[in-house]
């Protein structure tokens, strides 16, 4: 029996099987470091779930009968939603990415005035 190949995606489209040492079993399709689907063994069978979620189009968990047919399913699934997918990927980047905060601006000392007919905002509340 020939194993078949999944379909051919962009080179920004990876896939990560996993190996004996990890503590994770199947598949994952990546985009750019991102996690679209991940393949993974529920009882007997194997499950595809994807982990990029679409709120415009949300996708249900698929159930498949082995990783490579997973693979295969996953690749046709992706090849039609690819300038979404990197979309979704860039937008879940930036959510994860740690936000830093911007410095506060150093505080200038007012410049002395010469005249005191300039009033402040609380004397001009006073006088309304």
């Amino acid at each position: 029996m020939t194993k078949a190949v999944p379909m051919k995606l962009p080179s920004d489209f990876t896939w990560v099987e996993a190996t004996s040492d990890d503590t994770w079993t199947g598949a994952r399709l990546l985009v750019d470091g991102c996690c679209v689907l991940e393949i993974h063994p529920l009882r007997d069978g194997w499950l595809v779930s994807v982990q990029l979620h679409d709120p415009l189009n949300p996708q249900a968990n698929v159930a498949v009968r082995s990783v490579a047919a997973g693979m295969r399913w996953s690749a046709r699934w992706a090849r039609s939603r690819i300038s979404r997918l990197r979309v979704l990927a860039i937008a879940e980047r930036r959510r994860l990415a740690p936000i830093v905060p911007m410095p506060r601006p150093a505080v200038r000392e007012p410049a002395a005035t010469t005249s005191s007919t300039r009033q402040t905002a609380h004397e001009l509340l006073a006088d309304a």
